[in-house]
């Protein structure tokens, strides 16, 4: 059982500043859930401790994990089309559903990185008001929505010295749509906006586009690392030190941000990320109550 097993729609959002907010309790519910099996403590806590700062240091690697699981379905994306110059019409249906799989398998990867990233939100005491702050703080205008906050991340992607506005305009490939879907390969508009709902992102790729991924998650992973290398306290220290608690938060909100920038960058937006979560997290829910 995947992703695509999960029909439920989640409940919709009026006020598009609270997407952020419907978004974190999906990961505090998840959270819940893991919490129980892994014997977790509860939060907030004190992120001063050397016990708390393992567990920190665990989220952050299994969001890095994510990030990494969802390139690599690219890798093999780009295995298949790169010796075609991406033209997928020159792809049969069952090479087809194989691209398919890939694309969906990437946007999977995305939304367990969400998970663990409301996680590790929600144990490092940020709360979303405090990343639309950040961001009303720092230059952004107009924060108003996700979509604004993704705006802001591809504006950090950009300031970090890699221009994101130029690697646009790189060639892109459509490998989804619903006149690729209903044209070349036989299937219905249903089938399209159905497979919408749990891969909404990576639609349209090319070779430099799957490289430049990689440099703007590096840019998360390494604010990722920022922050974990901020948490001082080690098992092995006879004195333990109070952390830089606000620099912590910063470059964890930072990571954040610019990870929403990349997302922007790969077709998502706040609508399709909240239904894209929703679907995982029935998903998790599912497996947590089952064993599986």
């Amino acid at each position: 059982m995947d992703i695509r097993n999960i029909t439920e729609n989640p409940l919709e959002v009026s006020d598009p500043k609270e997407y952020l907010s419907k978004m974190f309790d999906l990961g505090i519910e998840q959270l819940e859930g893991y919490r129980i099996i892994e014997n977790l403590p509860a939060y907030p806590f004190d992120i001063n401790t050397a016990k708390n700062q393992v567990i920190l240091k665990d989220f952050i690697g299994r969001i890095i994990e994510e990030l990494t699981e969802g390139h690599e379905s690219l890798l093999l994306l780009n295995e298949i089309l790169n010796p075609i110059g991406y033209n997928i019409y020159k792809l049969n249906n069952k090479e087809y559903n194989q691209v398919l799989n890939h694309i969906q398998n990437a946007n999977e990867e995305q939304a367990d990185a969400f998970g663990f990233f409301f996680a590790l939100l929600t144990y490092s005491n940020i709360l979303p008001e405090d990343i639309f702050n950040y961001a009303d703080s720092n230059g952004g205008i107009d924060i108003n929505s996700t979509n604004d906050l993704m705006s802001f991340g591809i504006k950090l992607q950009n300031d970090c010295g890699f221009d994101v506005y130029d690697s646009l305009l790189h060639l892109s490939f459509p490998l989804v749509s619903s006149d690729i879907f209903t044209g070349k390969f036989n299937k219905t508009q249903n089938d399209f906006d159905k497979f919408k709902q749990y891969a909404p992102g990576f639609h349209s790729l090319s070779p430099s586009r799957i490289n430049n991924g990689i440099y703007l998650m590096w840019q998360v992973i390494y604010q990722l690392n920022c922050a974990r290398n901020l948490l001082k306290n080690r098992p092995w220290k006879q004195t333990q030190v109070m952390s830089k608690e606000l620099d912590y938060q910063e470059a964890v909100v930072k990571a954040f941000l610019l990870y929403l920038g990349y997302l922007g960058l790969n077709g998502f937006d706040q609508e399709s990320i909240y239904v894209l979560m929703f679907k995982k997290q029935r998903l998790n829910l599912w497996r947590q109550k089952t064993g599986y």
